[in-house]
């Protein structure tokens, strides 16, 4: 069975797509502000009346902006670390491992992100569009931070919830203030620090970095 809501291939969906990036490159370049329909048109090398064939409002084009970031968030990540035997522990440093590959190798996704996000806070209808992407993030890393909890290599009374909004605060910040490598890598220690016992408060500390028994 097809999925519903997709959109069969061809030269119309490539002219969609080539708009969407066009706005995308747009907002990356100079910020919300710089989302302009007669700006990505240009870039997209259409008229203004194929921009508005595709996308009848800027709220539409910057729903398909959100979808094209999604996709990205979903398609593009740092090679898979190694397994230490804890599904929490690998995840979480997936999460540091993909901060440092979006940072170095795709800046604009966070810088693009973050330009929605702020517009958001003053525009409920940009707000609907982009929290489903935060939403959705936040609660994967809630999944796994229970994961964590339940195999006894993060804190007990850790509240998976409230972590993961700060886990995607602090990263969300970092990547907006361009801390660089060295700061990323520094923020990561404090997390670890933060979400896992103290040595000797668990017999389970020492196991993360047990290899999986085969």
């Amino acid at each position: 069975m097809a999925q519903r809501g997709r959109r069969s291939r061809g030269p119309s969906e490539d002219r969609r797509q080539s708009l969407v990036r066009a706005a995308f490159e747009c907002i990356a370049a100079d910020g919300f502000e710089g989302l302009r329909t007669r700006s990505v048109a240009e870039r997209a090398g259409v008229n203004i009346a194929t921009l508005h064939y595709y996308f009848a409002s800027k709220e539409a084009l910057i729903g398909g902006v959100a979808e094209y970031l999604a996709s990205q968030f979903i398609s593009l990540h740092a090679k898979s670390v190694t397994p230490s035997g804890s599904s929490g522990l690998d995840r979480l440093h997936q999460e540091f491992a993909d901060a440092h590959f979006y940072y170095r190798e795709h800046p604009d996704l966070a810088a693009v992100l973050f330009e929605l996000q702020l517009r958001g806070r003053r525009d409920p209808a940009i707000r609907k569009i982009i929290e489903p992407l935060t939403g959705h993030w936040r609660a994967g890393i809630e999944t796994w931070m229970q994961a964590g909890v339940a195999e006894g290599v993060f804190r007990g009374d850790l509240d998976p919830a409230a972590g993961a909004t700060l886990l995607v605060s602090a990263l969300s910040g970092a990547a907006c203030l361009e801390l660089g490598a060295a700061r990323l890598d520094q923020i990561f220690e404090e997390v670890d620090r933060w979400l896992l016992p103290p040595c000797g408060a668990s017999d389970e500390r020492p196991k993360k970095k047990r290899k999986p028994s085969r």
